[in-house]
């Protein structure tokens, strides 16, 4: 079959198959109309929501005041953050919110490659990065779970970016309890001593990969241990920022 003939055969038969099994908005899984190149459905995607153009320019905290600003936040000025920079898809509410349920406690891990596709386009373009590293999880949390979230979307960040995944780097030497009903400094606390890294570093720029990020404490926590092995800075990169 000639080349002009295989094209028109794979078109006809990519129609085919989206007419048998039409493709479905992945978190509602309402079917999407022909032809729609939206991630999401259009329901769906209004309620995904853009970092504001007022937030901390180091953090990415969303500020209350309308008025665009990029000034830092009072928790950045009053703390030397380990971090040079956070990027994020949006705002941990709406559709985010519940993508990042569904990956993280319903086993939707599929979601993934949607989420790193936008994790891959949130992070600066002209960003120089050596090594990609997910926020670990546990072992016990691990097993239960099946699967670590940020790893996931690590692994697609850098498939998609072209860097280099380093997923065994960045340990949790114990699980800890929960931190959503911990205050900033109790999570300080909460996360001293857990992680250490596997080997040493000799300057690299690391970009270290979570689903979420609420006070910074976690990532804060990693990139100090990431620094302490010879980092020589680490990035941020979520899909989430919560307004808190």
């Amino acid at each position: 079959m000639r080349g002009g003939g295989l094209a028109t055969f794979k078109h006809f038969f990519t129609r085919l198959i989206k007419t048998i099994f039409p493709p479905a908005c992945p978190v509602c899984l309402r079917t999407l109309p022909y032809g729609w190149s939206a991630v999401f459905c259009a329901s769906c995607q209004a309620e995904l929501h853009s970092l504001p153009a007022s937030r901390c320019s180091l953090c990415a905290l969303p500020f209350a005041s309308p008025v665009a600003s990029t000034h830092l936040c009072g928790r950045c000025l009053n703390t030397k953050n380990p971090f040079f920079a956070v990027y994020a898809v949006g705002l941990y509410d709406g559709t985010l919110q519940q993508a990042i349920q569904q990956l993280k406690f319903n086993q939707k891990i599929a979601l993934d490659r949607v989420l790193g596709g936008l994790l891959a386009a949130a992070v600066a373009p002209d960003l120089a990065v050596d090594l990609v590293v997910p926020v670990p999880l546990e072992g016990k949390r691990l097993r239960r779970r099946g699967y670590n979230q940020a790893l996931l979307l690590a692994h697609e960040l850098a498939r998609l970016r072209g860097w280099q995944l380093s997923s065994g780097l960045l340990i949790k030497s114990r699980e800890t309890p929960a931190q959503q009903q911990l205050s900033a400094r109790e999570r300080e606390r909460n996360l001293q001593g857990v992680f250490h890294t596997s080997a040493p570093l000799n300057g690299e720029t690391v970009l270290l990969v979570d689903d979420v990020m609420t006070t910074g404490s976690t990532v804060s926590a990693c990139a100090r241990e990431l620094l302490s092995a010879g980092a020589g800075r680490v990035g941020v990169a979520i899909i989430a920022r919560a307004a808190r």
